[in-house]
């Protein structure tokens, strides 16, 4: 019994401090504000989308959900802190507040379904390389362009997310796994048609 706790115990510190680590790759260099074509950009993020979507819809297993589940919340929380910093709308800036709040949340929420679990996988510490285009579309982004960019993302990343939500929930591999994604995706639908309501403003 002892050496359970012990195993399970350093499960959750490794499971931390993965998702803890910086979102970006190691010694990433990210563009300065202001480089980047928004028509580029946003070509790259259609790309980056259509690749996520097919991704998310063959995610069945514990490894490739919590691995995408992960991976999300990192650029989620990392997107909205630029957004905070960089946006010029104080209605993008609530949002940006509320996907830090609430991608932090999810995180926490599922480190603990882990360690509970003693489920063994192994969350990334890093966002991949489709994310951290993202991440640098909004960083390279002009002033004038970053409130559109930055929700354009938005909107298709929550589509994802409810995709990769709603398909582990039918057809995943772990039951408590599976009611976590059901429970996540309901306030994914609303994040997502927050991100709607904004586009239509933009």
């Amino acid at each position: 019994m002892k050496r359970f706790f012990v195993t399970t115990a350093a499960a959750a510190i490794m499971c931390g401090s993965a998702w803890a680590a910086p979102a970006d790759k190691p010694s990433h260099e990210s563009p300065v504000a202001g480089t980047n074509s928004e028509a580029m950009s946003a070509t790259k993020d259609t790309a980056a989308g259509l690749v996520g979507t097919v991704s998310a819809e063959m995610t069945t297993t514990t490894q490739g959900f919590v691995t995408a589940a992960a991976t999300s919340d990192m650029y989620e929380v990392t997107a909205g802190k630029i957004a905070l910093d960089r946006s010029q709308s104080p209605k993008v800036k609530a949002f940006a507040q509320e996907m830090i709040d609430a991608h932090t949340k999810t995180t926490d929420t599922l480190k603990g379904i882990l360690s509970a679990n003693a489920i063994a996988v192994t969350p990334p510490e890093h966002v991949d390389s489709r994310r951290q285009m993202m991440l640098d579309d909004l960083r390279g982004a002009t002033a004038a362009d970053f409130d559109h960019r930055y929700v354009a993302q938005q909107v298709a990343a929550h589509k994802e997310a409810n995709i990769l939500m709603r398909g582990y929930a039918k057809s995943g591999d772990n039951a408590k796994i599976r009611t976590f994604a059901r429970q996540t995706d309901a306030h994914v639908k609303q994040h997502l048609a927050m991100a709607q309501s904004l586009a239509k403003m933009k």
